[in-house]
């Protein structure tokens, strides 16, 4: 009996010990996911070869995983995927996706985060596409040793017109999936002629806080916490991005939907002010190649989809619909 009860107590001890350790398997927990820096060469229309920085966050093994590639939107870099937990909420997309067992590589577009930063008259959005696809090729290039088997690109807002257009032209991802965008007509509240006078700060813009807290939330459902940290890591865009922005909202017919011809998913809050779900109709009907698109409305939310308390409707959505299309 004491042989025993000496075995049970080292037996014990050592469960707690590893419940305790880095990378044990504990529900939920933000150490049980990789994360690894890794740095992309690009070659752009100048000639000159740049440094995309993306972070991959993953759970075991890379093989045979599929692979999300994320895109941010304006004012944000890949920390957009991975904001830190406020109050006792985690808001990291990256890592909650890396427990459903993805490969999540977000990308610092070039300009942005700790990506090179050429000239930001130059970075507009045909660069930021050939950025994208060259790092999608460097990710197909594993497909080929087994290292990923499914690339999916997931954007938001900005990024998810970036998506579509590196899609469109350069077809590398077997599925679309866009948040907090519309690739059709739809109004924003905003004076044209304030979103016009932010071309004059120079090659890159910054957006005052209150503009973006305005723009960007249903603050009936966001922490504040949440908005305050939003405001004081808040990027830069590049003027040459931010004008075709402003060109492809006032000409969407400039948008080549119609080179889109895998599956896609939409989503839409029910409260964004930049991409209403009331256009979501819309939508549905604007690309005529894709074998299907699935419209979905958040409700509870605004534009910044993974900081509203209601983000889990969207993680989930997304990871179901994905399971579904990929046939996972």
């Amino acid at each position: 009996m004491k042989r025993m009860s000496r075995w049970l107590g080292a037996w014990v001890a050592l469960v707690l010990g590893m419940l305790a350790l880095p990378g044990a398997a504990v529900a939920k927990g933000p150490q049980d996911v990789k994360v690894e820096r890794r740095e992309f060469p690009v070659r752009l229309s100048d000639g000159q070869t740049y440094t995309v920085v993306g972070y991959l966050y993953y759970q075991g093994s890379l093989k045979n995983r599929p692979v999300q590639l994320l895109t941010h939107g304006i004012t944000y870099n890949h920390g957009y995927w991975d904001l830190p937990e406020l109050n006792g909420e985690e808001y990291s997309y990256a890592r909650y996706m890396a427990r459903q067992h993805y490969a999540v590589l977000a990308l610092d577009l070039p300009g942005e985060g700790e990506s090179d930063k050429p000239n930001g008259d130059f970075l507009n959005l045909a660069e930021s596409a050939s950025a994208l696809h060259q790092v999608a090729q460097q990710l197909r290039a594993n497909a080929e040793k087994n290292t990923f088997e499914t690339l999916v690109y997931v954007g938001h807002s900005n990024g998810a017109l970036i998506s579509t257009v590196a899609q469109a032209q350069y077809g590398d991802a077997q599925a679309l999936v866009m948040t907090g965008w519309l690739n059709t007509a739809h109004a924003v509240p905003v004076d044209p002629n304030v979103l016009v006078a932010f071309l004059q700060q120079g090659p890159y813009i910054r957006f005052p806080g209150e503009m973006r807290g305005a723009l960007f939330y249903d603050a009936a459902h966001a922490d504040p916490a949440v908005i305050a940290y939003d405001n004081q890591t808040a990027d830069a865009v590049t003027r040459g991005q931010y004008l075709d922005l402003l060109t492809v909202l006032a000409v969407p017919q400039l948008i080549p939907v119609g080179g889109i011809t895998v599956p896609l998913l939409v989503q839409l809050g029910e409260n964004d002010l930049v991409a209403s779900a009331a256009y979501g109709e819309n939508e549905a009907k604007a690309y005529p190649n894709a074998p299907s698109v699935s419209v979905e409305t958040l409700p509870d939310t605004g534009h910044v989809v993974n900081a509203h308390t209601t983000r889990l409707r969207s993680w989930e959505g997304i990871d179901a619909w994905l399971r579904l299309t990929t046939r996972r």
